[in-house]
């Protein structure tokens, strides 16, 4: 493992830390780390909770973590929130 993606998993575990049930932390912090595609991540999750609105609420954990917690370094991180939040604003974008 590099530096850069020991750091990134490291911020991705800061962003998810003490998100409820574990296995949906799990499953996002495996798409902040780049191990998961959004898209993928978000179908896991779907299939985790059955609740849009459930998945919408973890996404949203996250987006407010991000925005107070990400530092400079966590653009590459940054960006995965991003798309993760985009992808629950609008569907249409996983086709």
């Amino acid at each position: 493992m590099t530096q850069r993606e020991g750091d990134e998993r490291a911020a991705a575990i800061r962003l998810t830390s003490g998100i409820h049930p574990e296995t949906a932390r799990l499953v996002l912090e495996r798409c902040l780390a780049g191990d998961l595609p959004p898209s993928s991540a978000l179908r896991e999750l779907l299939e985790m909770t059955a609740e849009p609105e459930r998945v919408r609420s973890l996404v949203d954990q996250v987006t407010d973590r991000a925005a107070v917690l990400s530092r400079a370094g966590d653009r590459l991180l940054q960006d995965r929130v991003d798309e993760l939040t985009q992808l629950v604003v609008d569907p249409e974008k996983t086709h």
